[in-house]
């Protein structure tokens, strides 16, 4: 055991004396040329970093390619040294990277200077794209922050005898786009599109979409039929006839703002977006009648905005609807499509006032003259965002010079909807579709019109206020807390913020503004009408509301007053009211105008609208509105050069909604309904 012990002591020994030569020769060892790092890695933000260079004499560092970004402390050493070098920031910029070349005597190295950046993205909406046997551009949404010059392209078909049918790859405005090639053969044929990325980090980005091109079909005896007979005479139902249509295609395919989602069937507080995905509408060659058409699934919709087209109906299905009159062809197939070229020549849209518009014009691509946004305030979707996931659409109700007035649409996946950016206060023109929709979260039925934009662009209206074409009279926008505590007549809760008048409620005396009883302040849950437009908290005094709206002595309904002189005012006035109920609040109104406010004044009416609940978050129905409903009325000539001018929102019946129903219950003595815009205006 001892000479085991010995054995071991010894080893020991030499193991230490052996540690110690090393930790000499590392001590005394030299070198010609190292470096500490091959690879720095920096984050985005504008850094500094310290290279570590080892070598016996003088050395050099310097970029091999130009970049203005770094910078080197110096470009020299002599010996073990270090350089400091300097990056600007690179936020918002995908990563970069640039070598640095060490040389030392006969010896170089390099080292790699990185900076993160952006995360590169590349995400192809399909995966799938069908193609005519025609060919022609085809295109899909693509998701990218990657330049198409700095991506790999490659293309991989499935069978080797048909290569090279694909090609002039490009991105453009959101869409990747790729030539199909016209198939003279009777089998169908497929191929794979593929875009990566290799970034400056190593890292590979890629996605790919699948091509499917059909064989070629026969429309032998096809007989072109104008869009007239499509909507009135060609029998309802399966199109047995065989027949096609040529036209222009005034959708797009992708975009988030075609057509009216509903919500999902088997959960309520989602949206299912087939209907927006499928929509496609197509406009006569002169632009005076339109079609609507839905493909049978997403990927038969192959159409582009401005594309001409020949599509074959038989074995599609018609429904024809009244009121206003149009017609929609569903179950339409890629197959059908019979010739799809892509126009280089602008589309340009038909101009007309919104008082001049029927039913002709329905699915066509129109402008609409001298309009302007009747409550401009706020964003283009004037929503709680907390109900962004229930809620598929908002209605901003525009007015034109004539008084006229319908709906512009905005689908919540747009991306300008909410920016940001306060909605224009001006007048000027409003480019899109017409279309007809009903939404239940504004009443079902908002008019036989309304408009679809495409881009930002399409809302073509000055922003400053200043340069419309109205006048604001009066204008309430808030409850003026500033003035609650110690109210008068001329200084109280609902003063004006323009101009002079007065409103109250029918069942309030004197200046009644305490809480419980009188009219309060009401809360806006998402700064609808406060600056700035992306405010997402509750502002308390966004609004005012009353309750006690049925007189169930005299059976009959209480009403908002507004008073106001129009006295000098030529031109007829109009109304602009934004508001919501609490479940259980009145639902129908009758708008109404009269000289005087005395008891036996004849009251004439102008108009009806009704005012939805607002959402309960719990039990949301589809009725259920996640923020104001605003509606517009124009006054006759007669309402103009009054010395007192009153206007009563009258609840017209007792009926009310409730947690299942929206008209399934009667007006409760205690629920609120609520105000957060009230404004009368003339033309100047």
């Amino acid at each position: 055991m001892k000479q085991y012990l010995r054995y071991i002591l010894a080893a020991g020994a030499m193991a230490s004396l052996f540690a110690a030569c090393r930790k000499t020769e590392d001590y005394k060892f030299t070198t010609e040329l190292a470096i500490d790092q091959r690879i720095v890695r920096l984050n985005a933000a504008a850094d500094t970093t310290q290279l570590i260079v080892y070598a016996e004499g003088p050395w050099t560092i310097a970029p091999i390619d130009n970049a203005e970004w770094v910078k080197l402390q110096s470009s020299s050493g002599d010996g073990k040294g270090s350089i400091r070098a300097e990056v600007t920031s690179n936020e918002g910029n995908l990563p970069r990277a640039v070598k640095l070349l060490v040389k030392a005597g006969s010896l170089t190295d390099t080292i790699s200077l990185q900076q993160r950046g952006l995360v590169p993205q590349v995400a192809i909406a399909d995966t799938t794209v069908q193609s005519i046997s025609n060919g022609g551009m085809l295109k899909t949404v693509i998701a990218t922050n990657v330049p198409l010059e700095q991506m790999s392209i490659s293309y991989r078909y499935d069978a080797p005898a048909t290569e090279n049918w694909l090609s002039n790859l490009t991105i453009s405005n959101g869409y990747l786009l790729v030539k199909a090639d016209t198939n003279r053969s009777a089998d169908a044929r497929s191929g794979v599109v593929t875009l990566s990325y290799l970034d400056a980090l190593g890292t590979t980005t890629r996605d790919s979409v699948r091509i499917r091109q059909h064989p070629g079909i026969s429309f032998e005896g096809a007989i072109q039929k104008d869009f007239a007979y499509i909507k009135q005479l060609l029998a309802a139902g399966t199109i047995d006839e065989n027949i096609y249509i040529e036209g222009i295609v005034i959708s797009d395919k992708g975009h988030p703002n075609i057509a009216r989602n509903a919500n999902s069937a088997s959960n309520k507080h989602v949206i299912d977006k087939t209907e927006n995905a499928v929509a496609i509408y197509v406009q006569s060659l002169d632009g005076t009648s339109g079609l609507y058409l839905k493909a049978k699934t997403a990927g038969d919709n192959i159409f582009s905005f401005n594309d001409h087209v020949k599509i074959w109906l038989k074995g599609a299905t018609l429904s024809r609807i009244s009121n206003p009159d149009h017609a929609i062809v569903s179950g339409i197939v890629a197959q059908q499509v019979m010739q799809k070229d892509s126009r280089t020549t602008p589309l340009l849209p038909r101009e007309k006032y919104i008082g001049d518009l029927t039913d002709a014009d329905l699915y066509t691509y129109l402008k609409l003259r001298e309009v302007e946004i009747s409550v401009p305030f706020g964003a283009f979707t004037n929503i709680n965002e907390g109900y962004v996931a229930r809620t598929d659409c908002y209605p901003t109700h525009i007015r034109d010079i004539h008084g006229d007035g319908l709906y512009m649409l905005t689908n919540l996946d747009v991306p300008y909807r909410r920016n940001g950016e306060r909605v224009p206060q001006g007048s000027g023109t409003i480019t899109g579709i017409l279309v007809h929709e009903k939404h239940d979260r504004y009443g079902g039925n908002i008019g036989k019109y309304a408009i679809r934009h495409l881009s930002r662009e399409n809302i073509a209206l000055q922003d400053a206020r200043e340069n419309g074409f109205s006048n604001v009279l009066v204008e309430w926008s808030r409850f003026r807390n500033e003035y609650a505590a110690t109210p008068t007549a001329s200084l109280n809760p609902l003063t004006p913020e323009t101009g002079a008048g007065r409103i109250w409620q029918t069942t309030k005396t004197g200046l009644d503004f305490t809480g419980g009883t009188g009219i309060g302040a009401a809360t806006d849950y998402n700064g609808l009408l406060q600056e700035p437009s992306t405010v997402k908290g509750a502002i308390s005094n966004g609004g005012w509301s009353t309750k006690n709206w049925w007189n169930a002595t005299a059976n009959r309904g209480e009403s908002w007053m507004i008073e106001v002189s129009t006295a000098g005012i030529s031109q007829p006035v109009s109304l602009q009211l934004e508001g919501n109920s609490d479940i259980g609040g009145p639902r129908n109104f009758i708008v109404e105008w009269a000289s005087s406010n005395d008891a036996d004044t004849d009251w004439n009416s102008v108009g009806t609208f009704t005012l939805q609940d607002v959402t309960n978050w719990s039990n949301t129905l589809l009725t259920q509105v996640p923020g104001f409903k605003v509606v517009n009325f124009q006054f006759p000539q007669a309402a103009s050069g009054l010395q007192q001018l009153y206007i009563r929102v009258r609840v017209a019946n007792k009926t009310a909604g409730n947690t299942t129903n929206p008209s399934g219950a009667s007006i409760g003595a205690n629920v609120l309904s609520r105000l957060a815009h009230v404004s009368v205006k003339y033309n100047k």
